[in-house]
């Protein structure tokens, strides 16, 4: 009889949601800003931030008590887990580094922008560690 979606599950999912779509858009627009003349980069670098963001969700939102390290450390063992998130980073590289970013109107980040929204991505979900670690301290 237990909830499968609570109100405090779906309060924390549009919380991070509109972080990592904050994060995505804000990166759009620096980056448009920085390069005005070229509109497919900085799509290429909000789609990338979103791409990498839910990797790393997966693993952030895979426990409400313990800490995403210990997930990845989990989840390592776990095929389809490894598979998937292998699959979209893969899939990622397919829409900016082969001629689908043509088609796509993306263009190939260079190397500092991809890890910079690597960095991004990390970012826009990582916070809510911080929450799991005061969650821990108060439990102690």
């Amino acid at each position: 009889d237990e909830k499968l979606v609570t109100l405090r599950l779906l309060l924390k999912n549009i919380i991070q949601g509109l972080v990592i779509f904050g994060a995505s858009f804000g990166a759009y627009l620096w980056s448009l800003s920085q390069h005005p003349t070229l509109p497919t980069e900085a799509r290429a670098m909000g789609l990338s931030i979103i791409l990498k963001s839910n990797i790393f969700l997966v693993f952030v939102n895979s426990s409400n008590k313990e800490l995403a390290i210990k997930s990845v450390a989990k989840l390592s063992k776990d095929k389809i887990m490894l598979a998937v998130a292998f699959g979209t980073f893969i899939g990622l590289l397919i829409l900016l580094y082969t001629p689908a970013s043509v088609f796509l109107k993306l263009a190939p980040l260079p190397m500092g922008d991809f890890l910079l929204s690597l960095g991004i991505a990390f970012a826009s979900v990582s916070w809510y560690e911080l929450i799991k670690l005061r969650k821990m301290a108060v439990n102690v």
